[in-house]
């Protein structure tokens, strides 16, 4: 049975402008971005008030690196998929690790959209 509310989508990535270009991506779908973050301490912090279905996460960041913010964040949603989203060929390692569910490649960008209906229509959400 569908789910009928948007996906709920996390942002975080330490650059700015990589967070308004996914926002931009992402504004005309049938999703929604409840929140943006520019480090994984801010990430943790609004993931307290809000339940994200779906966590676009940047590998290299300062401070608390994604792969650390994956693990926090499914500490406290489980239920959350992570995605990591990197300029870095770190695949193999964003994979291989329990808290990650998928990885994007930032050249790869174009996918992003694909990849969150599929997380969508699995999770049961409503067109």
């Amino acid at each position: 049975m569908a789910v009928h509310r948007r996906l709920r989508i996390l942002l975080v990535d330490d650059e700015p402008d990589i967070l308004l270009l996914l926002q931009a991506m992402l504004s005309a779908t049938a999703w929604e971005v409840v929140g943006k973050a520019t480090s994984g301490e801010s990430a943790l912090r609004i993931s307290t008030d809000i339940t994200p279905d779906v966590a676009v996460i940047d590998y290299m960041m300062p401070g608390m690196h994604g792969m650390e913010l994956a693990e926090r964040l499914k500490s406290v949603h489980p239920e959350c998929e992570v995605l990591i989203f990197s300029a870095f060929d770190v695949r193999e390692e964003a994979l291989a690790s329990p808290h990650v569910d998928h990885f994007l490649h930032k050249t790869q960008v174009a996918r992003l959209e694909g990849v969150l209906g599929d997380i969508a229509v699995q999770k049961g959400f409503a067109g």
